[in-house]
C-alpha cells in the first residue's frame, strides 16, 4: 500500500505511506488508547479515504492485546503455534499456581496464547478456597469416626426430628464491603468508608429444632463463651422447650446438637446437661461445614445481613428478630434433613471439608 501525501514520519510532501509506517501509527495509537474506528478516521482524514480501515486497524488491535508488537506479516498469515499442550499439561500440574504471564514466558509467547491452550486441555482457573481451619490428620479421622457412629444408629430409631441444635454468632453493626461496578470512561465509582479496626458488634445464640425456633437470645456484653451464663441459656431453652414442643419433652427426647466451644465442654455445662436429662450428640471439632446453624441458618442470615450497616443495637436486633420471624417451616426441617447427606461427604472425603 502506497498513499502519496505529507508523511509526518519522514516530512517529505508526497513521500509514500507504506505499510511499515502505517502499522507504527496503529501501534502508536493503540498505546494511547484511541480505539480502532477513531484510528482509522484519523489516518484517512490525514493520508487519504483509501489509506486503511477499521477492520484493519483493529486486527492489529487484537494482535497487540495479545502482548504481539511485532510489526511483520506472519508466515502463512498464523505464526506457527509453538506450544506443546501435553508438556503445558504437566507443566501446570506440577503447580498449579502459575500464572499466564509466567507459563507465556516458558513458551516465549503471550498470555492470552496461553489461556486459549488452557482451554483446550481442560483447566479453568479458580481462587482458591477458604477453609475454617487446616485440619490434622488425626482430627480429619475424628471427623470421619464421628459420622460414621451418627449414619450408623439404628435406622428403625429416626432421631433427626429429636435434634435441638444451637451456636452463636457476631453480628457487624457495617456489613458493607467494596464491590466492582461497571462504569463509563472517565466516571468515578463512589465511595465507602474503611470499615473500624475494632467494628462494634452484638453476639447472637440462636436454638432451634425442625420444628423452629426455640429460643434466642442477644448476649450480654462479657458473657459470651462462659459456662455460667450457658447453663442458664440451657435451662431457658428447656422451659420453652416444654412449651413449645411439648411431645419431644415427655416422649421422644430431645437430643442436642452443639459445638465444643469451652462454655458447652465445661464441667459445669456437663452436670447441667445431666441435671435436665439432655442427650448430646458428637460434634468433631473444627467442623462448622457439619453444624447446620453455620451451614444453613446464619448462612442465610449472612446473605440478608450483606451490604447492610445499623447505627444502633436496636436495628440489629430488629434485623435479626425480623428476619427469624420470616422463616418457614420448611426452611427447618430443610436444615436439619440434610445433615445425613453432610456426614456422608465427609466420610467419603476421608474427613476433609466439603463443598
Amino acid at each position: 500500500m502506497l498513499v502519496c501525501c505529507f508523511c509526518p514520519l519522514c516530512g517529505v510532501v508526497g513521500a509514500p505511506m507504506d505499510k511499515s509506517k502505517l502499522r507504527t501509527i496503529f501501534e502508536y495509537e493503540f498505546r494511547r488508547g484511541t480505539n480502532a474506528a477513531q484510528t482509522a478516521r484519523n489516518i484517512n482524514n490525514m493520508f487519504g479515504e483509501e489509506a486503511t480501515n477499521e477492520r484493519t486497524v483493529e486486527r492489529w488491535y487484537a494482535r497487540f492485546r495479545s502482548g504481539d508488537f511485532s510489526l511483520e506479516d506472519y508466515p502463512h498469515g498464523r505464526p506457527k503455534l509453538k506450544v506443546n499442550n501435553d508438556e503445558l499439561r504437566k507443566l501446570v500440574e506440577s503447580d498449579p499456581s502459575q500464572t499466564s504471564a509466567v507459563l507465556s514466558q516458558h513458551f516465549n509467547i503471550s498470555p492470552v496464547t496461553i489461556d486459549l491452550h488452557l482451554l483446550q486441555i481442560g483447566k479453568v482457573k479458580k481462587l482458591e478456597k477458604w477453609v475454617p481451619h487446616e485440619l490434622s490428620a488425626l482430627q480429619k479421622r475424628h471427623r470421619v469416626d464421628v459420622c460414621l457412629s451418627l449414619l450408623n444408629r439404628p435406622r428403625n430409631e429416626p432421631f433427626l426430628h429429636r435434634i435441638v441444635t444451637c451456636d452463636e454468632k457476631w453480628i457487624l453493626y457495617n456489613n458493607r464491603k467494596r464491590k466492582k461496578v461497571i462504569l463509563s470512561p472517565g466516571e468515578v465509582p463512589k465511595t465507602i468508608p474503611k470499615p473500624e479496626l475494632h467494628q462494634r458488634k452484638i453476639m447472637v445464640t440462636v436454638w432451634w429444632t425442625m420444628e423452629g425456633i426455640v429460643h434466642y437470645d442477644f448476649v450480654p456484653p462479657g458473657k459470651t463463651k462462659v459456662a455460667d451464663y450457658y447453663s442458664l441459656e440451657l435451662e431457658e431453652m428447656m422451659k420453652k422447650l416444654t412449651v413449645k414442643q411439648p411431645k419431644l419433652i415427655n416422649r421422644d427426647k430431645p437430643l442436642l446438637l452443639h459445638d465444643n466451644a469451652k462454655a458447652h465442654s465445661a464441667k459445669k455445662t456437663s452436670a447441667r446437661l445431666r441435671e435436665l436429662g439432655l442427650e448430646t450428640l458428637p460434634d468433631p471439632p473444627y467442623s462448622p461445614d457439619l453444624a447446620p446453624t453455620d451451614y444453613h441458618f446464619f448462612l442465610n442470615f449472612d446473605n440478608l445481613l450483606r451490604g447492610r450497616k445499623f447505627n444502633s443495637e436496636e436495628a440489629v436486633k430488629s434485623a435479626f428478630e425480623n428476619f427469624a420471624g420470616s422463616l418457614s417451616l420448611e426452611f427447618f426441617r430443610k436444615g436439619l434433613s440434610c445433615l445425613p447427606d453432610k456426614w456422608q461427604k465427609c466420610v467419603d472425603s476421608n474427613g476433609e471439608y466439603f463443598d
